[in-house]
Protein backbone atom coordinates (compact mmCIF):
# COMPACT_ATOMS: atom_id res chain seq x y z
CA UNK A 1 0.00 0.00 0.00
CA UNK A 2 1.67 3.20 -0.95
CA UNK A 3 2.46 6.08 1.83
CA UNK A 4 2.02 9.44 1.77
CA UNK A 5 5.56 9.37 -0.25
CA UNK A 6 4.19 7.41 -2.66
CA UNK A 7 2.55 7.79 -6.05
CA UNK A 8 -0.69 9.19 -5.63
CA UNK A 9 -3.97 7.24 -6.09
CA UNK A 10 -5.92 9.48 -9.44
CA UNK A 11 -9.68 10.52 -8.67
CA UNK A 12 -11.11 12.18 -11.14
CA UNK A 13 -13.21 15.03 -9.56
CA UNK A 14 -15.03 16.86 -8.13
CA UNK A 15 -13.08 19.94 -8.55
CA UNK A 16 -13.36 21.33 -4.90
CA UNK A 17 -14.28 24.79 -6.61
CA UNK A 18 -13.88 27.06 -9.55
CA UNK A 19 -10.57 28.33 -9.60
CA UNK A 20 -7.10 26.14 -8.48
CA UNK A 21 -7.87 24.94 -5.45
CA UNK A 22 -10.61 24.54 -2.71
CA UNK A 23 -12.80 28.24 -2.23
CA UNK A 24 -10.74 28.49 1.32
CA UNK A 25 -7.59 27.67 0.13
CA UNK A 26 -4.64 29.99 -1.54
CA UNK A 27 -4.10 28.70 -4.73
CA UNK A 28 -0.49 28.45 -4.09
CA UNK A 29 -0.05 27.52 -0.47
CA UNK A 30 3.42 27.44 1.26
CA UNK A 31 2.64 23.85 2.54
CA UNK A 32 -0.09 21.35 2.99
CA UNK A 33 -2.95 22.39 4.86
CA UNK A 34 -3.49 20.32 7.86
CA UNK A 35 -6.82 18.71 9.04
CA UNK A 36 -6.56 20.74 12.37
CA UNK A 37 -5.66 24.19 10.29
CA UNK A 38 -8.12 27.16 10.09
CA UNK A 39 -8.11 27.13 6.20
CA UNK A 40 -8.51 23.13 5.69
CA UNK A 41 -11.26 23.12 3.45
CA UNK A 42 -14.10 20.38 3.83
CA UNK A 43 -13.36 17.54 1.56
CA UNK A 44 -15.95 16.56 -1.20
CA UNK A 45 -18.14 13.54 0.02
CA UNK A 46 -16.51 11.28 -3.19
CA UNK A 47 -13.36 11.86 -1.81
CA UNK A 48 -14.10 11.41 1.90
CA UNK A 49 -15.52 7.70 0.89
CA UNK A 50 -13.05 6.83 -1.86
CA UNK A 51 -10.55 7.59 1.01
CA UNK A 52 -12.51 5.08 3.50
CA UNK A 53 -11.23 2.55 1.06
CA UNK A 54 -7.43 3.72 0.39
CA UNK A 55 -5.95 4.54 4.10
CA UNK A 56 -2.66 6.37 4.46
CA UNK A 57 -2.99 7.30 0.36
CA UNK A 58 -2.65 10.71 -1.31
CA UNK A 59 -5.31 11.20 -3.75
CA UNK A 60 -5.19 13.32 -6.66
CA UNK A 61 -7.69 15.79 -7.77
CA UNK A 62 -8.07 15.97 -11.65
CA UNK A 63 -9.74 18.76 -13.59
CA UNK A 64 -13.09 17.39 -15.02
CA UNK A 65 -12.04 19.35 -18.58
CA UNK A 66 -9.17 16.95 -19.26
CA UNK A 67 -9.72 13.70 -20.46
CA UNK A 68 -6.83 11.11 -21.45
CA UNK A 69 -6.60 9.26 -24.70
CA UNK A 70 -7.78 5.93 -21.43
CA UNK A 71 -9.39 6.00 -18.78
CA UNK A 72 -5.83 4.69 -17.68
CA UNK A 73 -3.66 7.47 -18.91
CA UNK A 74 -2.51 9.53 -16.00
CA UNK A 75 -3.34 12.84 -16.06
CA UNK A 76 -0.29 15.86 -16.44
CA UNK A 77 0.44 17.45 -13.58
CA UNK A 78 -1.52 20.90 -14.96
CA UNK A 79 -4.41 19.73 -14.90
CA UNK A 80 -4.36 18.38 -11.25
CA UNK A 81 -5.52 20.44 -9.16
CA UNK A 82 -4.34 19.19 -5.80
CA UNK A 83 -4.69 16.11 -4.04
CA UNK A 84 -5.81 15.14 -0.45
CA UNK A 85 -4.06 12.68 1.94
CA UNK A 86 -5.56 9.89 4.04
CA UNK A 87 -4.02 8.29 7.29
CA UNK A 88 -3.59 4.86 8.68
CA UNK A 89 -7.61 5.06 9.54
CA UNK A 90 -9.47 6.02 5.98
CA UNK A 91 -9.65 9.70 7.29
CA UNK A 92 -9.15 12.89 5.04
CA UNK A 93 -6.36 15.12 7.52
CA UNK A 94 -4.53 17.32 4.64
CA UNK A 95 -4.94 18.94 1.74
CA UNK A 96 -1.78 20.29 -0.50
CA UNK A 97 -2.44 22.66 -3.92
CA UNK A 98 -0.68 22.05 -6.47
CA UNK A 99 1.05 25.13 -7.78
CA UNK A 100 1.38 24.12 -11.67
CA UNK A 101 -2.68 23.52 -12.08
CA UNK A 102 -3.96 25.26 -15.57
CA UNK A 103 -7.93 25.95 -14.29
CA UNK A 104 -9.47 24.51 -17.60
CA UNK A 105 -12.49 26.85 -18.96
CA UNK A 106 -15.14 25.39 -16.55
CA UNK A 107 -12.83 25.40 -13.24
CA UNK A 108 -12.97 29.45 -14.51
CA UNK A 109 -16.47 29.90 -14.60
CA UNK A 110 -16.41 30.43 -18.54
CA UNK A 111 -19.62 30.66 -20.06
CA UNK A 112 -20.58 28.00 -22.49
CA UNK A 113 -19.10 28.36 -25.94
CA UNK A 114 -20.82 29.89 -28.74
CA UNK A 115 -19.69 27.86 -31.96
CA UNK A 116 -17.20 25.09 -32.46
CA UNK A 117 -14.36 27.59 -32.68
CA UNK A 118 -15.58 29.14 -29.89
CA UNK A 119 -14.92 26.21 -28.02
CA UNK A 120 -11.62 25.44 -29.69
CA UNK A 121 -10.19 28.91 -28.61
CA UNK A 122 -11.51 28.57 -24.94
CA UNK A 123 -9.08 25.09 -24.42
CA UNK A 124 -6.61 26.58 -26.93
CA UNK A 125 -6.21 29.75 -24.41
CA UNK A 126 -6.29 27.73 -20.96
CA UNK A 127 -4.02 25.15 -22.25
CA UNK A 128 -6.19 21.67 -22.41
CA UNK A 129 -6.49 22.16 -26.43
CA UNK A 130 -3.95 22.99 -29.53
CA UNK A 131 -4.19 26.45 -31.79
CA UNK A 132 -4.20 24.18 -34.79
CA UNK A 133 -7.34 23.39 -33.65
CA UNK A 134 -8.84 27.22 -33.50
CA UNK A 135 -7.73 27.10 -37.21
CA UNK A 136 -9.47 24.20 -38.26
CA UNK A 137 -12.92 25.56 -36.58
CA UNK A 138 -12.61 28.63 -38.13
CA UNK A 139 -12.15 26.82 -41.76
CA UNK A 140 -14.97 24.80 -40.84
CA UNK A 141 -17.25 27.76 -39.81
CA UNK A 142 -16.87 29.33 -43.03
CA UNK A 143 -17.85 33.00 -41.75
CA UNK A 144 -16.88 34.94 -38.87
CA UNK A 145 -18.07 38.82 -37.65
CA UNK A 146 -15.09 41.10 -39.01
CA UNK A 147 -14.39 44.35 -36.72
CA UNK A 148 -14.82 47.02 -39.71
CA UNK A 149 -13.46 50.60 -39.45
CA UNK A 150 -16.26 53.30 -40.84
CA UNK A 151 -15.16 52.63 -44.07
CA UNK A 152 -16.23 49.35 -43.90
CA UNK A 153 -12.84 47.65 -44.35
CA UNK A 154 -11.32 45.40 -41.85
CA UNK A 155 -10.20 47.19 -38.91
CA UNK A 156 -6.35 46.84 -38.24
CA UNK A 157 -4.91 46.35 -34.94
CA UNK A 158 -1.19 45.54 -33.83
CA UNK A 159 -1.19 41.93 -31.47
CA UNK A 160 1.02 42.26 -28.75
CA UNK A 161 4.53 41.82 -30.63
CA UNK A 162 3.80 43.75 -33.30
CA UNK A 163 2.00 41.85 -35.94
CA UNK A 164 -1.01 43.49 -37.73
CA UNK A 165 -4.05 41.74 -37.38
CA UNK A 166 -7.45 42.17 -37.97
CA UNK A 167 -10.18 41.08 -34.87
CA UNK A 168 -12.95 38.40 -35.50
CA UNK A 169 -15.27 36.86 -33.66
CA UNK A 170 -18.22 34.33 -33.70
CA UNK A 171 -21.49 36.44 -33.30
CA UNK A 172 -23.75 34.88 -30.20
CA UNK A 173 -27.19 35.07 -30.17
CA UNK A 174 -26.66 35.88 -26.07
CA UNK A 175 -24.77 38.93 -27.42
CA UNK A 176 -26.61 42.50 -26.68
CA UNK A 177 -26.16 44.07 -30.04
CA UNK A 178 -25.27 47.85 -28.51
CA UNK A 179 -22.39 45.89 -26.73
CA UNK A 180 -20.91 44.71 -30.12
CA UNK A 181 -18.30 46.40 -32.12
CA UNK A 182 -18.90 47.94 -35.42
CA UNK A 183 -18.82 44.31 -37.67
CA UNK A 184 -19.82 42.67 -40.64
CA UNK A 185 -20.19 38.81 -40.89
CA UNK A 186 -18.27 37.81 -44.08
CA UNK A 187 -17.38 34.68 -45.67
CA UNK A 188 -14.37 32.93 -44.84
CA UNK A 189 -12.91 33.59 -48.57
CA UNK A 190 -13.97 37.00 -48.61
CA UNK A 191 -11.96 37.72 -45.65
CA UNK A 192 -8.69 35.99 -46.81
CA UNK A 193 -8.98 38.22 -49.70
CA UNK A 194 -9.02 41.10 -47.73
CA UNK A 195 -5.86 39.82 -45.70
CA UNK A 196 -2.80 40.68 -47.39
CA UNK A 197 0.33 38.41 -47.02
CA UNK A 198 1.68 39.06 -43.61
CA UNK A 199 -1.02 40.01 -41.71
CA UNK A 200 -3.21 37.43 -39.47
CA UNK A 201 -6.03 36.94 -37.70
CA UNK A 202 -6.92 37.70 -34.18
CA UNK A 203 -9.58 35.55 -33.64
CA UNK A 204 -11.79 36.75 -29.80
CA UNK A 205 -14.33 34.33 -27.81
CA UNK A 206 -17.44 35.86 -27.85
CA UNK A 207 -18.37 34.23 -24.63
CA UNK A 208 -15.13 34.19 -22.58
CA UNK A 209 -12.30 36.55 -21.97
CA UNK A 210 -9.75 34.43 -24.39
CA UNK A 211 -8.16 35.26 -28.13
CA UNK A 212 -5.60 33.60 -29.99
CA UNK A 213 -3.48 35.11 -32.84
CA UNK A 214 -3.88 33.01 -36.00
CA UNK A 215 -1.42 33.27 -38.76
CA UNK A 216 -3.59 34.68 -41.70
CA UNK A 217 -0.96 31.80 -44.00
CA UNK A 218 -2.34 29.31 -42.08
CA UNK A 219 -5.67 30.03 -42.11
CA UNK A 220 -5.33 30.14 -45.78
CA UNK A 221 -4.00 26.95 -46.35
CA UNK A 222 -6.60 25.20 -43.86
CA UNK A 223 -9.59 26.93 -45.89
CA UNK A 224 -7.98 25.37 -48.97
CA UNK A 225 -7.73 21.79 -47.32
CA UNK A 226 -11.63 22.45 -45.87
CA UNK A 227 -13.46 23.42 -48.54
CA UNK A 228 -11.01 21.77 -51.64
CA UNK A 229 -10.85 25.67 -52.73
CA UNK A 230 -7.24 27.03 -54.32
CA UNK A 231 -5.56 29.10 -51.93
CA UNK A 232 -5.35 32.53 -52.74
CA UNK A 233 -2.71 34.47 -51.91
CA UNK A 234 -4.55 37.85 -50.79
CA UNK A 235 -3.59 39.90 -54.06
CA UNK A 236 -7.38 41.61 -54.01
CA UNK A 237 -7.36 42.93 -50.18
CA UNK A 238 -10.41 45.25 -51.07
CA UNK A 239 -13.77 44.15 -52.29
CA UNK A 240 -16.81 45.64 -51.78
CA UNK A 241 -17.10 46.45 -48.18
CA UNK A 242 -20.71 46.51 -47.82
CA UNK A 243 -23.04 48.35 -45.40
CA UNK A 244 -21.11 47.51 -41.87
CA UNK A 245 -23.34 47.04 -39.40
CA UNK A 246 -24.07 49.73 -36.50
CA UNK A 247 -23.04 48.74 -32.68
CA UNK A 248 -22.93 45.37 -34.06
CA UNK A 249 -26.38 44.85 -35.80
CA UNK A 250 -26.05 43.14 -39.07
CA UNK A 251 -27.68 44.20 -42.31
Amino acid sequence: MPTSEGPPDAVRGPVPAPGAAPADVSPRPPAPVGRDQQHFPVPPGDIVAAARTAPDHWLSVTDRHWLGETDDEPAPPWAVLGRWRSDTHGEIVEWEANPDYRPSPAALGWAPPVTDADAAVHLAATGYGPDADVTEALAKAGAVAVCVAENGEPAWTRAPGGALTVPVFPVSPRASADRLPAHVTMALPDLLDRLPPGRDVMFLSASAPAALLVPGEDLRARWAETSGAPARSGEHPRTDPGTPSKRGQDE
